[in-house]
C-alpha cells in the first residue's frame, strides 16, 4: 500500500484498499493531495451486519471495471511456473505494481 501511495496521480488520485494492515505512512499520499479509502471486507461476511452494503459496494466497482475506469498498476514481465522465483525476486525487492504469475 505504501507503494500505491507513492505512486498514486497527483490531486485526482484515489487509492482503495481491501487490506490495510499494519503501519502505514500517510505522507506521501498528503504531499500528493489524493486520497485513500479503505474498506475491512471481511467484517460484513463474518458478522452478516451491512451484508448487503458491502454487497452493493462490489456491484458498483464491478460495473467501472466493466467500464474499463479500474486500472491495477501491473509490474512489468511475464511469469509462469518456470520462472516463479524471478516473480519471488521482484516482489522482495518491491516490484512497483502487483507481479502476476500464470499457471
Amino acid at each position: 500500500m505504501d507503494a500505491s501511495f507513492a505512486a498514486v496521480k497527483r490531486y485526482t488520485g484515489h487509492v482503495v484498499s481491501c487490506l490495510g494492515w499494519g503501519t502505514h505512512a500517510l505522507a506521501p499520499l498528503s504531499f500528493r493531495g489524493a486520497t485513500y479509502s479503505g474498506v475491512f471486507t471481511l467484517f460484513p461476511l463474518l458478522s452478516g451486519v451491512g451484508r448487503a452494503h458491502h454487497g452493493e459496494i462490489l456491484r458498483e466497482v464491478s460495473k467501472l471495471a466493466e467500464k474499463n475506469q479500474i486500472r491495477p498498476l501491473l509490474a512489468t514481465g511475464d511469469f509462469g511456473r518456470e520462472n516463479i522465483a524471478a516473480a519471488y525476486e521482484l516482489v522482495a525487492e518491491g516490484s512497483r505494481g502487483k507481479v502476476v504469475v500464470q499457471l
